[in-house]
């Protein structure tokens, strides 16, 4: 599905910090939205969490720098980490490469739907703020 020129892939479900999760064997990948990364090209430093921590809810998981800014991921449910993608060390613009592919860390935890888009409602969310920022930029 699409927002724009941004694809939402049907199989994974949305934060509005534009982060995707898709469960797979009983794990959760985390990424970054193809908008999201679009947002945040020239990655220049990344920090993952260790494999086997624990994460609040609303914690930080991800942090990472831009040339212009740090943004942070969290997510709304406590998590385990249970892996990390090890090719963000050498290289964290990679996510930009290929954002649904290019994970960022796969953890355990009990995702509450309650606090997830659908791809439907993600990427009706997503166009309205896509619509609301080209009208603020084309008013400047």
């Amino acid at each position: 599905m699409k927002a724009y020129e941004f694809e939402f892939p049907e199989d994974r479900y949305y934060l509005k910090n534009h982060v995707w999760l898709k469960q797979e064997d009983g794990e959760i990948l985390i990424g970054i939205t193809e908008l999201g990364q679009s947002l945040s090209k020239g990655i220049v430093h990344i920090d993952l969490p260790d494999v086997g921590e624990h994460i609040k809810k609303g914690d930080t998981l991800v942090a990472y720098e831009t040339i212009k800014a740090v943004s942070q991921v969290s997510i709304p449910f406590d998590a385990q980490v249970v892996e990390i993608n090890e090719k963000l060390w050498d290289d964290p613009n990679i996510i930009n490469s290929d954002p649904y592919s290019e994970w960022l860390v796969k953890v355990k935890g009990e995702m509450s739907e309650r606090s997830l888009m659908q791809v439907k409602d993600a990427a009706d969310y997503y166009e309205k703020l896509i619509a609301k920022e080209r009208e603020r930029f084309a008013e400047n």
